[in-house]
């Protein structure tokens, strides 16, 4: 109303004094105050004054680009062991922006990266095929969630079709480990029995615990009597109990099924990897991306679910590293501890960034040059609905 008495003549100031009188109630006189006050200037932003500014955020999202975009929960305890890897890379931070990071909270990380973040969008496809061969010879586990110490590895299958499960293509075999979250893939051609098998043999061989129990869900790539024997005759070293899930029930192996998106879909995306000669190089991108991820990116574990009305309330632990829970357990051995506290000490959480993303570009470049469309056909070889579940679990085998 000020902006308007401004403008107006002497016979539409007196109409307008009017109408502020009547409305607001107040004098006359008053009203003339008030609409000859000056309008105020534009005050910009308003609130108490930023806190993190450039220097924060430049740092912030260094370590948050290279360590695959995490949430502020994951990245503020991945601040401590990174912070010291960005130093040595770009210099000695001040030591005002340091103290600042060290206070930082997870929200306010989130806040601080909000205009950067980028979105994605999901499409599935599913890729399992039922195993019947040896299905009563393994009996079924619905939950892991009485598992206290390591050993104990959920596993599952990521179609890299691009949405379309006919023809040969590049498959991953994703294995998590219960009680620490240690996570390995590797690649394999047409998630073959053989070569299945292979991969389970070359990742058990790496981790850094024994191999006590194997939980699959219900694919043919599992429920096979190569697989079968192999988890059987151990000789020396501990019999592995093998187990599978519930036909159509994700959530039986719900660990290995979120690190599909965290170790697989968020590195390769959804294109189709039709050249065998990925395998190779995208091997040597799982091995650098998994040691990164073990070693230098915390989980949260969910601690308590429970449902208040119509909702479900769920509480998680503190989060860690897979390696850090490992040093956590008191059943790990001295060489066991000594060697996970030396692979640590050695490796740079950048360079395995940098270690990924060159072996990733060898891998596309292969995918581009070496793509063929397969034949499309009918009955078998069409392609699958684009609505199914494409992380190869318990869902509903395309047509």
């Amino acid at each position: 109303m000020r902006w308007r008495y401004e403008r107006r003549g002497r016979e539409g100031r007196s109409h307008l004094l009017d109408e502020v009188c009547e409305v607001c109630g107040y004098s006359r006189k008053h009203a003339i105050k008030l609409m000859n006050r000056a309008l105020p200037e534009p005050s910009g932003r308003r609130g108490r004054k930023a806190v993190y500014g450039e220097a924060e955020l430049s740092v912030v999202k260094g370590i948050w680009l290279a360590a695959n975009q995490p949430c502020g929960k994951l990245l503020k305890p991945m601040l401590a062991l990174w912070l010291g890897h960005w130093e040595a890379e770009n210099g000695p931070l001040d030591q005002a922006v340091q103290s600042k990071l060290e206070r930082i909270s997870a929200s306010t990380l989130d806040r601080l990266l909000a205009p950067v973040k980028a979105t994605e969008r999901r499409r599935r496809n599913s890729g399992t095929k039922p195993g019947t061969l040896i299905k009563t010879e393994i009996p079924v586990r619905t939950d892991n969630d009485d598992i206290g110490s390591p050993g104990f590895l959920e596993a599952d299958t990521v179609a890299h079709c691009g949405g379309r499960l006919e023809g040969d293509f590049v498959w991953t075999l994703d294995m998590t480990d219960v009680y620490s979250q240690w996570t390995e893939c590797r690649a394999t051609w047409n998630k073959g029995q053989h070569g299945v098998v292979e991969r389970v043999a070359e990742i058990e061989a790496g981790l850094p615990f024994t191999l006590l129990g194997f939980d699959s869900d219900n694919g043919s790539e599992f429920l096979n009597w190569h697989l079968f024997e192999y988890l059987r005759e151990r000789g020396e070293q501990p019999k592995v109990t093998f187990t599978r899930s519930r036909p159509y029930r994700k959530n039986d192996n719900a660990r290995v099924e979120q690190k599909n998106w965290t170790h697989a879909r968020q590195l390769l995306g959804y294109d189709r990897l039709a050249n065998p000669e990925c395998i190779g190089p995208l091997n040597d991108a799982y091995r650098a991306w998994c040691t990164l991820k073990n070693y230098f990116t915390p989980v949260m574990r969910l601690v308590e679910k429970k449902r208040i009305g119509g909702r479900y309330s769920k509480r998680y632990d503190e989060p860690k590293t897979p390696a850090q829970r490992l040093l956590e357990w008191g059943g790990l051995t001295r060489d066991g501890r000594r060697q996970i506290e030396e692979t640590m000490a050695r490796l740079n959480p950048f360079e395995l960034s940098r270690e990924v993303e060159a072996h990733l570009s060898k891998v596309f470049a292969l995918a581009t040059s070496g793509a063929e469309e397969p034949a499309r056909s009918g009955g078998a070889g069409r392609a699958a609905p684009p609505s199914a579940d494409a992380e190869g679990g318990s869902a509903k085998p395309a047509p």
